[in-house]
């Protein structure tokens, strides 16, 4: 009998590590395109400056992710919203500030924004076993 309540137990604690291990092999990649943002570059006659607007944006949205990452360890649904105005702020570099490839951010950031719902989703189930647990 015992052997089934600890197989539930795992069973629920595989989804936020899954989400952990995604969220962590995605931030490596990240961490390589954050280090190319310090770089100049000219793409298409157009040069990129790293401490312009646009890529202080960048470097500031890298934070965010960042801090989202962290608190994902304690607090699930907060880190949930976090990536959440990550997305937002990808949006607004996409639409407002971007100068080329003003799409490529926000279609590489999709998993974020599912790390962010799955994260969302995942506090909403703890606290809702802990709430039917406590009654």
């Amino acid at each position: 009998m015992e052997s089934t309540a600890g197989n539930s137990h795992q069973k629920k604690k595989i989804f936020p590590t899954v989400l952990h291990l995604l969220t962590f092999i995605y931030g490596l990649l990240y961490l390589i395109f954050f280090i190319g943002s310090f770089l100049p570059s000219e793409i298409n006659g157009f040069i990129d400056e790293p401490f312009n607007l646009e890529g202080i944006l960048v470097k500031l949205l890298f934070v965010v992710f960042l801090i989202g990452f962290f608190i994902s360890w304690k607090k699930e649904g907060l880190a949930g919203l976090i990536f959440m105005l990550w997305w937002i702020g990808m949006w607004y570099l996409a639409l407002f500030l971007a100068q080329h490839d003003r799409g490529a951010g926000v279609v590489m950031g999709i998993p974020v924004l599912i790390f962010g719902i799955g994260f969302i989703i995942s506090w909403y189930k703890k606290r809702k076993r802990n709430s039917l647990t406590s009654t």
